[in-house]
């Protein structure tokens, strides 16, 4: 089984924005509770007064064309792509704001451990890649349930083989 360490994981860029796309559509956090500090008011004219309660939906906030655009229904990894580095065919991460892509939080609460989830979620997504064959079992409905945690109602049917003749890495 080939296995991929830390120093690799930059060159994943591709798997990166996929991740991100992921993330986008489907949060490990659907929604947040939060609470106001001080009597503000918002964009749209609202009073918010010091105490009140709010909730924030980062799964709605993923699906918004508004933000996303047209095809913000769509799992399309590129809208995190920059366009190629001068002189290669290289793409590079487009920077979104935090407060766009709220996975994480966003702003002075934006969570510590945001890298190390990618390290993590890359270190085993391309292992799994690598080394196996996966696909969605025909017919089987992804439909998430919504909860503190964002679940898939049935699981994720998939079959998984390994490949044939994976060549060793690195």
């Amino acid at each position: 089984m080939v296995t991929f360490d830390a120093s690799e994981l930059g060159n994943l860029v591709y798997l990166h924005a996929a991740l991100c796309e992921c993330l986008r559509l489907y949060p490990s956090v659907p929604f947040e509770h939060k609470a106001v500090v001080a009597d503000d008011v918002l964009p749209s004219g609202k009073e918010m007064k010091a105490g009140d309660k709010v909730l924030v939906f980062s799964y709605s906030m993923g699906r918004v064309e508004g933000v996303w655009g047209k095809d913000f229904a769509e799992f399309r990894p590129e809208r995190w792509l920059s366009e190629e580095a001068a002189g290669t065919k290289k793409k590079k991460l487009r920077y979104e704001p935090s407060y766009k892509f709220i996975s994480f939080n966003a702003g002075p609460r934006t969570c510590l451990g945001k890298e190390m989830a990618f390290v993590q979620m890359k270190t085993a997504a391309a292992a799994v890649l690598w080394n196996f064959a996966v696909e969605l079992v025909p017919g089987h409905v992804v439909e998430p349930r919504l909860s503190i945690i964002l679940h898939m109602k049935d699981g994720l049917a998939v079959r998984v083989r390994r490949r044939d003749g994976v060549a060793r890495h690195g």
